[in-house]
């Protein structure tokens, strides 16, 4: 596989934005925490694992954990043998492991990549080869050049916040299945289209089974082209699908104890069931007109992608409109999320960089007009990279339960203090808080708690040292009598509450040294822009406390 320094700069990025939010949520709970007890534990020794405590409404695959996890497993070993015993959490360890899927992603896109330009420099060189075959004279230079394709896919991703932002994240659409889906398109553009088709299927009944609604677009459009025979993506598609659920029948049926597929288990509880409108529901229209409205800021690919189109060959074509099918299909579900058709983007930014490539190369600067228009190519990323810095600042804030119990081991550590139990309220677990935050037991001797059945919460609460809460006042604790203050407020967490409109009017907008006087001091200025960056958001985004760490007082 091709490898180039931007995609050097593509692995940086992705590591950046690791980095910069390394806490993960609610959504995430479930592929991080079965990593760690998979790591930690072994795949023999079942009862200690979490789900078991925590199942969710439904199981989950344990198939991509148990693939992270084997990779992981190497270099989790080195770092062991490095700190020894002492380490005072695994939090390096779930750095390690969102860095591994970060990596598998990425590779992912860089195959894509490659595969598309090795696609358009193939038809390139055929229609030159015909072209030059009907004049009869010697080869000639092409009339389109797009040489640039890889090159513009390249910065549209890593300018890109949510495909960046999520890259690293263990959310099941992007544990494995993203990178499999990427390679399922790459191999439609390399003619390979009952593997394509094999590989959708079987990656849909393993791991989302949202990818069905992909791999039957591909099928579809695969056979409306002639590529492929209407009996042939069938077969395939019903091997891949075939195999793929003896695979995950045989796996996570041993790992939740009891006969499930989880992909189609959650199939009939979310969808035949309707129990994922409980989440909140949308109009058929809301991915065209809000989540790719929402996902390209600014909009340049979505309007290139009419470009694109006449230009792509036909296995571009047929990605992009099997991509369009897939969010099409799953349109007729109520419940909708960004990262249920994170599938189709890579297609469509796919397709915009071919147009962007066409108005790079061939568009000669004769007019205004054709200024504006090539200038708007790397415009594009310049401000889309732009949005996405502030997006990650923000978006950084958004885990104050991760903060809430880095911050509270810390003060454990520094204090030297051993041998106590603490309370991690629900919402704390749901922002940030895993089991690989959690100290040394060997070392620390801290007792993290997660009850959350009331019942059994009131018979543990004697037994609390410190608890860690969303209640601002320890009035407010379920089971302390309101006339007693019997703790005490040790640490706060923060977490994003908006933007400081006054601070935006006044100091920036309506001052004599308005926004284009703010602008040349910044690059005049002897700090860097990047610190100048940060000060300004520093100033400009509201904070409010939203957790808070109790100690309890002498119990005298």
């Amino acid at each position: 596989m091709r490898f180039s320094y931007l995609d050097s700069a593509f692995l940086a990025v992705a590591i950046i934005y690791l980095y910069r939010a390394p806490f993960t949520k609610v959504e995430e709970s479930f592929t991080i925490q079965a990593i760690h007890d998979i790591l930690n534990y072994g795949i023999w020794n079942l009862q200690p694992y979490d789900h078991f405590v925590f199942p969710g409404a439904v199981p989950r695959t344990f198939v991509g954990p148990l693939i992270i996890s084997t990779i992981a497993r190497p270099f989790v070993s080195i770092l062991s043998l490095i700190e020894g015993r002492n380490w005072s959490t695994q939090f390096q360890t779930q750095i390690l492991v969102r860095s591994i899927i970060a990596l598998l992603n990425a590779l992912s896109l860089i195959y894509l990549k490659n595969s598309a330009q090795a696609l358009l420099e193939i038809t390139a060189k055929e229609e030159q080869i015909k072209q030059d075959e009907k004049r009869g004279g010697a080869l000639r230079k092409p009339e389109v050049l797009l040489y640039t394709v890889g090159t513009w896919f390249s910065l549209f991703i890593m300018t890109g916040f949510h495909m960046m932002y999520y890259l690293s994240r263990p959310l099941p659409n992007f544990v494995m299945t993203l990178p499999l889906t990427n390679v399922a398109i790459s191999w439609i553009l390399q003619d390979n289209y009952q593997w394509a088709i094999f590989l959708a299927s079987f990656t849909a009944v393993i791991f989302r089974l949202e990818v069905l609604a992909f791999c039957a677009g591909m099928a579809l459009f695969s056979v409306v082209y002639r590529k492929i025979s209407f009996f042939k993506a069938v077969k395939f598609g019903i091997l891949g699908f075939g195999i793929g659920m003896g695979i995950t029948l045989f796996i996570d049926s041993y790992f939740w104890q009891y006969w499930c597929m989880p992909e189609v288990d959650s199939f009939i509880f979310n969808v035949v069931h309707g129990n994922s409108s409980k989440w909140g529901v949308e109009p058929f229209f809301a991915y065209f007109t809000h989540y790719l409205r929402m996902l390209f800021i600014p909009p340049t690919i979505l309007l290139l992608n009419l470009l694109g189109f006449k230009l792509a060959p036909t296995n571009m074509r047929i990605i992009t409109l099997g991509s369009f099918f897939h969010i099409l299909v799953l349109s007729f579900q109520p419940h909708k999320e960004w990262r249920f058709i994170v599938y189709a983007i890579p297609s469509i930014i796919l397709l915009g960089s071919v147009a962007a490539a066409y108005v790079w190369e061939n568009i000669e600067i004769k007019s205004i007009r054709n200024f504006l228009l090539v200038s708007l190519v790397p415009l594009s990323p310049l401000f889309s990279a732009i949005f996405s810095f502030c997006f990650l600042y923000i978006s950084s804030m958004n885990y104050p339960g991760g903060e809430a119990l880095s911050n509270f081991n810390l003060m454990i550590i520094n204090q030297n203090i051993t041998n106590v139990t603490v309370h991690l309220d629900v919402p704390i677990c749901m922002t940030g808080a895993t089991l690989f935050g959690e100290l040394n037991q060997d070392v620390y001797a801290v007792s993290y708690d997660r009850t959350e059945d009331p019942e059994t919460l009131k018979k543990l609460w004697p037994s609390f040292d410190y608890v860690i809460t969303a209640q601002p006042s320890s009035q407010n604790f379920p089971f302390e009598n309101a006339t007693t203050d019997n703790w005490e407020l040790l640490q706060t967490a923060q977490t994003y509450v908006g933007l400081d409109m006054g601070f935006l009017n006044e100091e920036i907008f309506q001052k004599e040294s308005n926004l284009f006087t703010l602008m040349k001091d910044c690059f005049t200025s002897d700090v860097s822009i990047i610190d100048q960056a940060f000060n300004l958001l520093d100033r400009i985004i509201l904070r409010g406390n939203v957790f808070f760490t109790y100690e309890r007082k002498s119990r005298e």
